[in-house]
């Protein structure tokens, strides 16, 4: 979503050449919900957007922006934008000359889905700061201009970090020794890190109070959900994650493929989207990634067998060995002293945190409606037996863990 500047005839063979998507909306099926191939945007895209985008940019950053017109500008919406809407906007004859971007993407905040209270009404005051301090530290896009609906960050030409790249050893190092520096660092925002489970908990009575649920659930005949109380299983994965002794750290807390950035063509690892960023348990952000390593984002909740590609010990040692070393040199041999980074520690904290990262699909699949105006324009049925199938891997899962 974020490039940096090509030839104008470079940038119109791009865009001619991305396949048409399917959106949410057009989802009919299970085979239908591969994320892969859908067009994820979120929200009607306003008829007075691009003279909006046009005077952000020319008021951010002046220079030739200012001599700009809504004709003399390229324009579109960009996919990938499920809590925000982004567009791309550049000047359509680029001038070497100037230090300013040629080409940036303006992202226009939409309500978030969790991680959303206890700010004093900002939800997004975190998401500035967060935002900043990474981009400040290369970890991310840089960042143009920040205003009260949003931000101008800079476009890199780029392609997500998906099973391709998993094969790839200088890009899996650079994810997880980047991934250790956004652990290291210190943001000055609250550091209680017990949020995550009050959104399960809300999501779960977003569910099961607020929609017939358990009619849902007996319409569709979900074996999983009949016979496993999810309330309980909350409560003992909660428990779980407190006993694990997962230390408390700045975390990206949505820390998937879609969201590791490989830019073109220097292969430069950033980190987007970093609106759920926050103090965390470091176990979320190994979680997350792992439960779609080896295979796409796509195929999880589909079936038993894809649930078998999750890596081995040896590769998640592996992985957490880079982590580890590039924590050392971050943060001395101290470290290293503590047993709680002990390369078989994180490896439990990783399969405990991907059982947790199964739980955010199942709690949110309960809640999803479209009628709240937040969640995904999805049928609820459908996204329903999707989480029965996300349910029905977190227990196979737990098992081959060993976790009772």
């Amino acid at each position: 979503m974020f490039n940096s500047m090509d030839t104008r005839v470079e940038r119109k063979l791009s865009i001619e050449l991305i396949p048409e998507l399917k959106g949410l909306k057009d989802v009919k099926t299970l085979d239908d919900l591969d994320f892969g191939n859908l067009e994820l945007t979120r929200g009607d895209t306003p008829d007075d957007i691009k003279q909006t985008c046009l005077q952000l940019c020319a008021d951010y950053l002046g220079d030739k922006w200012t001599q700009q017109t809504v004709d003399t500008i390229e324009f579109r919406r960009l996919a990938g934008g499920l809590t925000n809407q982004l567009y791309y906007c550049a000047i359509g004859k680029p001038s070497v000359a100037s230090d300013e971007p040629q080409e940036v993407v303006i992202r226009i905040y939409g309500p978030k889905h969790f991680n959303n209270k206890d700010h004093g009404g900002n939800e997004r005051l975190t998401d500035v700061i967060n935002t900043l301090l990474v981009s400040e530290k290369k970890l991310g896009p840089k960042v143009y201009g920040l205003f009260e609906s949003g931000q101008i960050l800079g476009y890199y030409k780029h392609r997500q970090f998906r099973l391709e790249e998993q094969s790839k050893p200088e890009l899996v190092a650079q994810v997880f020794k980047k991934l250790a520096q956004i652990h290291a660092m210190k943001v000055p925002i609250k550091m209680s890190h017990n949020w995550l489970f009050d959104d399960y908990e809300r999501f779960y009575q977003m569910g099961y109070e607020k929609f017939p649920i358990n009619d849902m659930i007996a319409e569709l005949n979900l074996q999983t959900f009949k016979k496993y109380d999810l309330k309980a299983e909350l409560q003992w994965l909660k428990e779980a994650v407190a006993e694990s002794g997962s230390p408390a750290v700045f975390s990206h807390h949505d820390f998937r493929g879609s969201n590791i950035m490989v830019t073109e063509p220097d292969d430069e690892i950033l980190f987007c989207d970093l609106e759920y960023s926050a103090y965390g348990w470091r176990g979320f952000d190994f979680g997350t990634i792992l439960v779609e390593w080896g295979r796409t984002f796509s195929e999880f909740g589909k079936s038993e067998k894809d649930i078998q590609k999750y890596p081995n010990d040896e590769t998640i040692k592996e992985l957490v060995k880079i982590y580890v070393e590039e924590s050392i040199r971050l943060l001395g041999p101290k470290f290293a002293n503590n047993p709680v980074n002990s390369i078989d520690h994180i490896l439990r904290e990783a399969k405990l945190f991907s059982l947790a990262a199964i739980m955010f699909l199942v709690v949110f699949s309960i809640k999803n409606d479209v009628s709240d105006g937040i969640s995904l324009p999805i049928d609820k049925k459908l996204f329903m037996q999707w989480g029965e199938n996300a349910y029905e891997g977190y227990f196979y899962m737990k098992e081959m863990f060993g976790f009772q």
